[in-house]
């Protein structure tokens, strides 16, 4: 409490006589936090050329402007070189908190529309500042801290050759990765629960910390997620592991994305990096490996399940691609579609399903035991909910699955920044704000005709969790 009252006060008492004491701004760099929408950059951390001490100084003619968008200012206050509050009387080090919304996130990225399909960093990112006398100018693109993604410290990437499923020759493939390992857990000398999560589209490329970020993929190292973990030593927490592709998870061979009806050149490197992982650290429990992930990853999940169903302790599929159906093509092999150009992604809205299952009876049958548990949203225009999760369950249902669930949103809602809507694909957001207990009445799907449109949103009757997380350790591969 001490040094959160510390860090209100400093707006009034902050660094004097910067002229006298002739001191500059030497550097800067911006602090890259996860919100719901994505990144965002909600400090800028000043290096000043000497220390200087707090004291009164006006709050006036303090402004900050980063990529061109003038940032309203919460805060300025003596800092540490990270953009904590410094409990010292002195610091070289002054911070600004700002303002951080969906609409003004500041973020660092840029979506590489039509070529990747990828965030990128910036190539520039300008930060102007000025606090009092004191004036920094620059581009801090390549000066940045981003401490929820770091705590991600552990990275690595697994290479080989394997075969491509579209041509039939070996191909060249590398997963990289990124591992939270709590310092709790590495010296109990127990046996520790791990968690891995498979990331969207627009998150994969190079840079582990973009798909850190993305997705706000660092709340599942934060206190309220690990809390609901148990060790078999006691103690609470779990391993989070985050492997990231250069192009799609639903990536058939030649290097483009598929609609989920095909499968991935990624599935035996994957399957290979998790089993390298696990093997070096020899207090991961193998009956307790937990995958999911979110559209893209959604679909990796549900292709992994398929491909190795007696590896996974439990699933967690989020707004998942697997297609049930196959859908139609052109002579070209390109998706017919039903209805076109309106979806969020500039897509077509609705490919044309056809009547041959690409989620198959044998498929179901193998994943059936498979603890899962999907989430969705049903106003959803990418990956539509009657084309993918809604017949996948009910086929689940109707072969006996018995601890299958799904939790199925009416619309998607910010809890970063409270009255902001999302579009319904990114139902992820609930999922990461441990915001995801109550799924579906069973009897209710089950009675669904093929257009499921008697399923409605946060509709009521099913069974009530403490949180999917909770569900999650309790899961154990028998």
């Amino acid at each position: 409490m001490k040094r959160i009252f510390f860090a209100l006060l400093m707006m009034s008492f902050l660094v004097a006589s910067y002229a006298g004491a002739k001191v500059q701004v030497k550097d800067a760099k911006i602090v890259v936090s996860p919100f719901d929408w994505g990144p965002g950059v909600d400090k800028v951390v000043l290096r000043l050329s000497s220390a200087v001490q707090g004291n009164a100084i006006s709050k006036e003619n303090i402004q900050a402007t980063t990529n061109g968008v003038e940032r309203e200012v919460l805060g300025v206050y003596l800092s540490d070189g990270q953009g904590e509050v410094s409990s010292k009387k002195k610091s070289a080090y002054i911070t600004l908190r700002l303002k951080t919304s969906y609409k003004t996130s500041g973020s660092p990225f840029r979506y590489d529309a039509g070529k990747t399909n990828q965030n990128k960093w910036r190539d520039s990112y300008p930060v102007e500042v000025r606090v009092g006398e004191l004036n920094f100018s620059g581009d801090l693109i390549e000066k940045r801290l981003s401490p929820a993604a770091e705590k991600f410290s552990v990275r690595g990437e697994k290479r080989g050759s394997y075969t491509n499923p579209m041509t039939g020759k070996k191909d060249s493939l590398v997963i990289r990765y990124a591992a939270y390992e709590p310092k709790t857990l590495k010296k109990d000398g127990a046996k520790n629960p791990l968690v891995i999560w498979l990331h969207g589209q627009g998150e994969g490329g190079f840079d582990p910390d973009i798909t850190l970020l993305g997705n706000k993929v660092t709340a599942l190292a934060g206190e309220k997620i690990q809390s609901h973990f148990t060790t078999a030593g006691g103690k609470k927490g779990a391993y989070i592991f985050v492997p990231l592709t250069e192009t799609y998870w639903m990536d058939g061979g030649n290097g483009t994305n598929s609609n989920g009806d095909f499968g991935s050149r990624y599935t035996e490197i994957l399957m290979d990096t998790i089993r390298d992982y696990v093997a070096k650290n020899k207090d991961v429990d193998p009956s307790r490996i937990y995958l999911g992930g979110c559209s893209n990853g959604g679909y990796m999940t549900v292709n992994m399940m398929v491909s190795y169903p007696d590896y996974w302790a439990a699933a967690y599929p989020v707004c998942e691609a697997y297609a049930f159906n196959f859908f139609a093509r052109d002579e070209n092999g390109s998706y017919i579609p039903e209805i076109s150009g309106g979806n969020a992604m500039g897509g077509a809205l609705k490919f044309k399903s056809t009547d041959d299952r690409f989620f198959t009876d044998e498929k179901i049958e193998a994943v059936k035991n498979i603890p899962v548990w999907f989430v969705q949203s049903a106003d959803d225009s990418i990956v539509l909910p009657y084309q993918f999760v809604l017949p996948t369950y009910k086929a689940l249902l109707n072969a006996g699955a018995e601890n299958s669930w799904v939790s199925y949103f009416d619309s998607v809602k910010s809890a970063d920044d409270k009255g902001t809507k999302f579009i319904g694909h990114w139902v992820w957001v609930y999922l990461l704000n441990d915001e995801v207990s109550g799924v579906l009445d069973k009897e209710a799907v089950l009675a669904a005709d093929a257009s499921f449109s008697s399923i409605e949103g946060n509709a009521k009757g099913g069974k009530e969790f403490k949180s999917i997380f909770a569900w999650m350790n309790e899961q154990k591969k028998r």
